[in-house]
């Protein structure tokens, strides 16, 4: 199971069927509010999430799942237009487990999720 949590509709919309089609179980969520009320209910093994969101933003929202005793081990991985050096020290340090920038390099994702589903 993989939440991806972003507010642009459209983008969340595409990535979700994107990793559905390549036959993994994918769900979207609008805010980092929503991403972190389905994580709790649906467990995922990996969320995707936008960095820049209003309200609760995505190192907000890593913060928050890192620690929650449920959800501190899901695999973290931020989605972002942020791409500076100083961007993803701030994601790794907020607890991300991968910084990816917008747009997604599809060969680079498939690897990562690759390697997580392995080793789970």
């Amino acid at each position: 199971m993989i939440i991806v949590i972003d507010d642009n509709k459209d983008i969340t919309d595409l990535t979700c069927r994107l990793l559905n089609v390549m036959g993994y179980e994918a769900t979207p969520a609008l805010s980092g509010e929503e991403g972190i009320a389905k994580a709790k209910t649906r467990k995922p093994e990996i969320i995707l999430c936008d960095i820049g969101m209003e309200g609760m933003n995505g190192y907000d929202v890593a913060e928050y799942i890192r620690r929650d005793d449920e959800l501190k081990d899901t695999y973290l991985i931020a989605i972002s237009g942020y791409s500076s050096p100083k961007d993803i020290k701030h994601s790794i340090k907020a607890g991300f487990n991968k910084h990816l920038v917008k747009p997604i390099n599809l060969d680079t994702l498939k690897q990562i999720l690759a390697e997580v589903y392995v080793s789970s």
